[in-house]
């Protein structure tokens, strides 16, 4: 069996093969080992690679564990691949700190070269064109969110979402202009949460976050206006709780009004929310209303562990679960946004709680969501997890024993044509 070798990268952004050194991966603060073949998958289409500054190459030489750099003025640094949605990564990139510098909001994985290919810690969790990378940014884009804006131009909430489009590449934003799929619906500026990976908070550090949130609150009109048309394309979403926005949940009168003038009007379409769900009571308005899916987000089956990355107060993580099991009580599809990070989803002691979880609740769905945050972030706010991983590979594996029911994915399900 052919070995999986190192791979590294100068300052300038050159990306090699170094056949010196075999690869090594990391699974949380400091497991540091060889990948399994079973973990790592030909880096698929989509797959973005990063230079990591000031982070020295690890791998292994001999039998032992090493960083290394080039001589003279060729210095090298550690790379991290990011994958593609659709997959799950497996195992960190493995690096020695020179200088603590914050990387930027990506989902870190370990990359390695093998039989002339490049190789990413990740396997495929999910596969559906409607998320493939070759669907979005097309030629025909802007020509699109023109001919909306034209056609509905005194709607707020289209013209946000044209820049959501076009500046962040937001495909739920893109596809609200392709008229097609799960197209997104912002409407909170505010959130009852503080995240540690938040993609859309105001920072006072000089990492700042890659889009900014929503500024206004749109009107059920301009909701409506958008969202019916879009329902009306056949197996198509209209999802609240977008990468823009805080928690659509504190907008739940809004939201509940907007789904019932959405219902009132055509009964095709799946709505869907995706939120932390610690508003339970909100919750159950827009099921009330006409809701047909939530998704619910979670990092963790510890409350020690999920309160160190949600911060949504003293009961949010009781709240949380108690919204699962409203929803899974109201009939309605319950997929839990499972936000990953080898090391930590899959120590022995976490994934005991969480089939726990899964055995008592039972969610439709796990979606494993690779989170998007510097390693070293958010290791050095979580608490110490005692016991030792046991591999993503083998967590979904159980995960799969515990309910073979369950799907295990990355996307949201449309549930009517």
């Amino acid at each position: 069996m052919s070995k999986f070798y190192a791979i590294e990268s100068t300052y300038e952004g050159e990306i090699s093969e170094n056949t010196n050194y075999l690869a090594l991966g990391r699974a949380g603060r400091d497991k540091i080992r060889e990948p399994e073949e079973r973990e790592m998958t030909i880096a698929p289409y989509g797959t973005d690679v990063n230079f990591l500054p000031q982070r020295d190459p690890v791998g292994m030489a001999k039998g032992k564990k090493t960083n290394w750099f080039k001589t003279g003025d060729e210095k090298v640094c550690a790379v991290a691949l990011i994958p593609p949605i659709g997959y799950t990564r497996t195992l960190l990139p493995a690096y020695q700190i020179k200088k603590n510098i914050e990387m930027p909001f990506f989902a870190y994985t370990m990359g390695a070269f093998k039989d002339g290919e490049i190789y990413i810690a990740a396997i495929e969790t999910d596969n559906s064109l409607r998320w493939d990378p070759s669907q979005y940014n097309g030629p025909d884009l802007e020509k699109k969110i023109k001919q909306k804006i034209k056609k509905y131009p005194k709607n707020r909430l289209l013209k946000h979402l044209s820049k959501c489009a076009m500046e962040y590449g937001c495909w739920n934003a893109q596809n609200i202009f392709y008229d097609r799929w799960e197209g997104g619906i912002p409407v909170s500026e505010s959130c009852n949460a503080d995240c540690l990976g938040c993609i859309s908070k105001k920072r006072k550090t000089k990492l700042q976050s890659p889009q900014n949130r929503i500024t206004f609150t749109p009107t059920v009109d301009e909701i409506v206006e958008i969202a019916v048309p879009h329902l009306k394309m056949g197996r198509a979403i209209i999802s609240f709780g977008q990468g823009c926005e805080g928690e659509p949940l504190t907008k739940a009168d809004l939201i509940a009004s907007s789904i019932a003038s959405m219902r009132d009007k055509t009964d095709k379409g799946t709505i869907h929310i995706n939120t932390n769900g610690v508003l339970t009571n909100s919750l159950e308005k827009l099921i009330d209303s006409g809701l047909d899916s939530v998704r619910i987000s979670m990092n963790s089956a510890v409350k020690e562990t999920y309160d160190s990355y949600f911060h949504v107060g003293e009961h949010g993580f009781e709240n949380m679960k108690k919204s699962v099991k409203l929803a899974k009580d109201r009939g309605i599809f319950v997929s839990i946004n499972y936000l990953i990070m080898p090391g930590v989803n899959d120590n022995e002691n976490e994934a005991k709680e969480f089939l726990k979880f899964i055995e008592e609740y039972k969610p439709n769905m796990i979606q494993t969501r690779n989170l998007n945050i510097d390693p070293e972030i958010y290791f050095a706010n979580m608490p110490t997890l005692k016991g030792k991983p046991i591999g993503i590979v083998n967590l979904l594996d159980e995960i799969k024993k515990t309910d073979e029911d369950i799907i295990i994915g990355n996307f949201n399900r449309a549930l009517k044509d």
